[in-house]
């Protein structure tokens, strides 16, 4: 309510990030009370349900951006899930922002487990560029929340144009993956 009652855009804009960010924590604690067991959560879905979310509450503005995410299972307690995932807040939000604005688009959101590290990319199918080259105060809250996973960000064209974002981390201490294929 507070969001709509504003006039001034970029503190329309800045409640609304913050919105965004308790949303997907709450997200986690909801994502735990309704797995097996309370103290983890399997990234794979956490992502897919994330990722659906921030997709949903932008699509209102009326362009179509089309969303796919292809994660490894990989169970974690939510003290590794938060960075995580308001990591992948920033990137998605950054992605609407700079590569959609106005337009609508492809997002590729990719989590893949490589034994003692992993990558996490979020892909737009915008200019490229100028996305990445723009250091704001997403990018910085990006590297903040690499650093709590032991890990670094960056920011890379993508081969087809566009930008991804990438965050390589150390892989957290895992139960086993519920997917038998991901144990390879």
């Amino acid at each position: 309510m507070q969001q709509r009652a504003l006039t001034d855009a970029p503190a329309k804009a800045a409640l609304g990030d913050t919105r965004q960010r308790i949303s997907a924590l709450a997200l986690i604690y909801r994502t735990l009370y309704q797995s097996e067991d309370i103290r983890h959560a399997d990234a794979r879905d956490f992502l897919n349900e994330l990722v659906g979310q921030l997709i949903a509450g932008e699509a209102v503005r009326g362009h179509v951006v089309v969303s796919s995410v292809d994660a490894d299972s990989l169970y974690v307690d939510p003290d590794k899930l938060a960075p995580l995932a308001l990591w992948l807040v920033e990137a998605v939000n950054n992605a609407q922002k700079h590569a959609f604005a106005g337009r609508g688009g492809a997002l590729k959101v990719r989590f893949r487990v490589y034994g003692e590290t992993s990558i996490l990319e979020v892909e737009d199918d915008g200019p490229g560029g100028s996305a990445a080259a723009e250091a704001g105060v997403g990018q910085t809250l990006m590297g903040a929340f690499a650093k709590q996973l032991r890990g670094e960000t960056e920011f890379v064209e993508a081969p087809g144009g566009g930008s991804i974002a990438r965050m390589t981390f150390a892989t957290p201490e895992a139960l086993s993956p519920a997917d038998p294929a991901d144990k390879a």
